[in-house]
């Protein structure tokens, strides 16, 4: 839609300056006088967001009820990442970021047009502000009184925002500083988590997440870590070596594997990023530690099982003590010799008794979750261990030995060796 053209009225842009002026020099929080100015002088709603397209400050003005992307905003505090891809096909953000003057759009999900301007401190654009043609249409002074009206938002975000700054800085030089190892001594930890309010709880998990096969075009990896910020409740985001790392705390230790990754998977999937997570650090000085085990369970997971985009460290731990054994020579070598006779009998006579007994012992010797996993009567299921036993020459109820059987078959699985789904389920013998 046009703007409408008409001539300058230079009292009442001049009247503007000086009230935003003075709200910047008069009010210690002057942001939501600003926003009142401004809607008010422009005559529409009024909306600030930062770089990543989250919501700053609105005008409290208007409840618009059928443009999508007002209501996305208002709703989450951010645009969705559909909003943000259809702005990026666009190069929204470079015309923003190019433009010296106030920019009009109207791109999907978007009912009324926006006119866009940047705010800029220290040379950089820190923030957006967008006016949504709503109760009237755009007139061409709206150029000058936009502008102005970023100037003044850039005074006052520089007002409250240097010592934001600083906290974040020093808040993410404190997280890598536990990362690095740098910082090991308890009682200095404990003391710092208290100035930026991290608690130092025992249910603390380490986030990692791989970004390296991620598609940087679609989404800047800024955005993408505000984005799983949003999506781990309690977590604190950082880039970090390459990777988003979220340092987040729950309230009951398995909050974590239950709602918190009910959604993550399938977003990490469509993004093509994976997320290895730590077991509970009950220390902050240990934060290194956890960080590693994220990054190996990333790893191990990732070689074991591609498919998938989350890895619990926990889950994956076995695996780790198994990647270190297998890097020392012939994993057959290590595996219990009673195994691999019953593999090489399965094999021959295209029997299943060594699934069922690796399934019985992934279950914790429980036949019902066995039974059930296999669609296997329980009976059936007790007279192929039964047939194992037999087969193997050994007694599973000795703990060690049953332990060595399961190790060896986590091994092979490690190696890729196991394929029960194969004629030849010892694959690569």
């Amino acid at each position: 839609m046009d703007i409408e053209t008409s001539e300058y009225d230079e009292a009442p842009i001049t009247g503007f300056a000086a009230r935003l002026l003075t709200a910047v020099a008069d009010v210690s929080d002057a942001m939501e006088s600003l926003m009142r100015i401004g809607a008010g002088a422009l005559g529409n709603p009024i909306v600030l967001t930062d770089r990543g397209w989250n919501l700053i400050a609105k005008s409290n003005d208007a409840e618009i009820l059928d443009d999508e992307n007002w209501i996305e905003l208002m709703a989450n505090g951010c645009l969705s990442p559909e909003s943000v891809t259809a702005g990026i096909r666009e190069n929204l953000a470079d015309k923003i970021e190019s433009s010296g003057n106030p920019l009009v759009y109207q791109g999907s999900g978007m009912k009324y047009p926006r006119m866009l301007m940047r705010v800029r401190q220290g040379g950089k654009t820190v923030a957006t502000v967008s006016v949504i043609e709503y109760f009237r249409r755009f007139r061409k002074q709206d150029e000058i009184l936009l502008g102005l009206f970023a100037t003044a938002m850039a005074a006052e975000l520089q007002k409250h925002g240097a010592a934001r700054h600083m906290r974040g800085i020093l808040y993410e030089d404190f997280i890598e500083s536990l990362l690095d190892g740098r910082l090991r001594d308890p009682n200095v930890v404990g003391e710092r988590a208290k100035l930026f309010g991290v608690s130092n709880h025992k249910h603390l998990y380490v986030f990692v997440f791989d970004v390296s096969e991620y598609d940087p075009n679609q989404f800047s990896i800024t955005y993408m870590r505000d984005t799983l910020e949003h999506m781990i409740s309690g977590g604190r985001a950082l880039i970090y070596d390459n990777k988003i790392i979220i340092i987040a705390d729950f309230s009951r230790a398995h909050d974590v594997f239950k709602d918190e990754l009910a959604s993550l998977g399938a977003f990490l999937k469509k993004h093509n990023i994976r997320c290895g997570i730590s077991r509970r650090c009950g220390e902050l000085a240990q934060m290194r530690r956890h960080y590693e085990q994220a990054c190996n369970a990333m790893r191990v997971g990732a070689h074991l099982y591609p498919g998938q985009y989350i890895y619990p460290y926990g889950e994956y731990a076995i695996y780790h003590i198994v990647e270190a054994v297998c890097a020392s020579g012939d994993i057959v070598e290590y595996c219990h010799p009673a195994l691999i006779k019953l593999l090489e009998y399965d094999q021959e006579y295209g029997a299943a008794f060594a699934k069922s007994l690796y399934t019985y012992l992934a279950h914790f010797r429980s036949m019902s979750k066995a039974a059930a996993e296999l669609n296997l009567h329980r009976n059936t299921l007790l007279y192929h261990i039964q047939r194992a036993e037999d087969i193997m020459e050994i007694d599973l109820s000795d703990n060690n030995t049953s332990l060595l059987i399961e190790l060896s078959f986590r091994m092979l699985e490690y190696e890729k060796k196991l394929d029960f789904g194969s004629k030849s389920i010892l694959s690569g013998k």
